[in-house]
């Protein structure tokens, strides 16, 4: 356990990989992976690309003493999910390392709620899996799962773990939250309700949801001072949004980003999407297929 999901990247990352390594890392992956590959060499694929993958675990296969890829269980800005299988599948074709950081997957994807990974049959076979008590079991806090050896070194090995401060009690409440995922699995259901809802709305508004499957519901806007301007609007008219720009992502590629819970009701999801139509009538500014900001 560390104090954040972002630590338990990072500290993770710092500690294992050094000069001698390599990490693989999918361009979608959260910076604090990317913190965490400061003292290793580090190579970067197009999102999700297997042959862009392969092609660098090819050429990378006998001039380091440990490669590691890292991907995402569900990616951040996107929504959409990883190639999971087909990427462990090639990871172990070239004797390298998998680590999935499937922070926004936990209690939303696998059929009993277990993560983007459950379906797959990879809980058991993954390397490392990271993610964060902030989301699912809202609360505060970071984890990695690996083996026990691994473990035992990160415990003792790693300075953010070792030199920061030790779980409130209040943390507590995450061993609750964890099995409320198996008690009560009337909330994950009632958070899939939530988000075709929503993502259906959107869609017929005109508006452009990308390619996401998970809570995570990004509205493309491409314009950077637009996406401030509807930003703003929604704010003003009670809807609270994260309005993403680079360097989260390309330049021309700003969005409004959401994230669905299950404790939103219908109310909350037809503010929304009123707000978002009556944004569209008045400016065109995020219409889905407007030449200018698409």
């Amino acid at each position: 356990m560390f104090t954040t999901g972002y630590a338990a990247n990072s500290a993770t990352l710092q500690i294992l990989m050094q000069k001698e390594d390599i990490a693989i890392l999918d361009m979608g992956v959260h910076a604090s992976v990317h913190e965490g590959c400061a003292f290793t060499n580090k190579k970067t694929f197009p999102h999700n690309n297997l042959e862009a993958l392969e092609h660098i675990l090819k050429m990378s296969e006998s001039m380091y003493r440990t490669k590691l890829v890292i991907i995402d269980g569900v990616y951040s800005q996107e929504g959409d999910t990883s190639r999971a299988k087909e990427i462990y599948d090639l990871v172990k074709k070239y004797n390298a390392y998998l680590m999935i950081d499937d922070a926004h997957g936990v209690g939303v994807l696998g059929k009993t709620g277990r993560g983007a990974l459950e379906d797959d049959g990879l809980l058991d076979k993954v390397d490392f899996i990271t993610g964060t008590s902030s989301k699912t079991f809202g609360n505060l806090g970071g984890y990695v799962i690996a083996n026990k050896k691994i473990a035992s070194f990160l415990k003792f090995q790693s300075r953010q773990h070792i030199f920061s401060v030790t779980a409130p009690p209040s943390s507590a409440g995450i061993v609750k939250a964890i099995d409320l995922v198996d008690e009560e699995p009337i909330w994950k259901d009632k958070l899939w309700e939530n988000i075709n809802y929503l993502k259906t709305g959107l869609n017929d508004l005109g508006l452009d949801t990308g390619i996401t499957c998970s809570a995570i519901i990004p509205v493309k806007i491409g314009d950077q001072n637009k996406m401030w301007d509807i930003g703003r609007i929604l704010i003003e008219n009670g809807v609270y949004t994260n309005p993403i720009m680079y360097p989260a992502v390309a330049r021309k590629d700003a969005r409004i980003r959401m994230t669905v819970t299950a404790r939103h009701e219908k109310e909350h999801l037809d503010k929304t999407l009123n707000v978002f139509d009556d944004i569209n009538k008045k400016n065109a500014y995020c219409e889905k297929n407007n030449n200018n900001y698409a």
